[in-house]
């Protein structure tokens, strides 16, 4: 079995001039939004492995979810997951080593929601900003995931939590 976490941004600080996309840092909401996350998912789940979007607003996001869920862990940076399409956002996971049973992808949307849409048969309309979605794949490698053969087991997102 594999379980794959796919997780959107927090959200991100549109108001401060001189920023590139790429370099938008975290809003305060964001920033309070991916600990609690973070806490949600460590009563739950475990997670071996996190890989992310470069961005600023991933990476941030995803070194919040490092300090909770992975402290030992390093973060596994990906330029390619930058605003990816659903497709090669699936490259990055069937390119994971198997010897991670549960792993996290922080990225963007639209690609994100497409590939949960992708992966399961129940579909999702949106990832909201900071959102998780727990998927299982009964596999014993990343590189058997197919189309619509995940279990979606948990769409979690910060207007749940408070």
């Amino acid at each position: 079995m594999k379980t794959l976490f796919l997780a959107r941004h927090a959200k991100s600080d549109w108001n401060q001039a001189g920023y590139s996309d790429f370099d938008r840092p975290l809003n305060s909401r964001g920033e309070i939004d991916a600990p609690v996350m973070a806490s949600f998912l460590q009563k739950n789940y475990s997670i071996d492995l996190i890989t992310s979007s470069d961005a600023a607003r991933a990476l941030a996001t995803a070194t919040e979810y490092q300090k909770i869920l992975t402290p030992d862990k390093n973060i596994n940076q990906q330029h390619s997951l930058y605003n990816a399409a659903y497709f090669d956002i699936n490259d990055v996971v069937k390119q994971l080593s198997d010897s991670y049973s549960a792993a996290m992808i922080v990225g963007h949307n639209p690609g994100m929601s497409d590939l949960v849409n992708f992966y399961c048969k129940n579909t999702i309309d949106d990832m909201p900003t900071c959102s998780v979605a727990v998927i299982q794949f009964a596999v014993s490698s990343w590189n058997e995931i197919q189309k619509a053969t995940g279990e979606l087991l948990a769409f979690e997102f910060p207007k749940k939590r408070r």
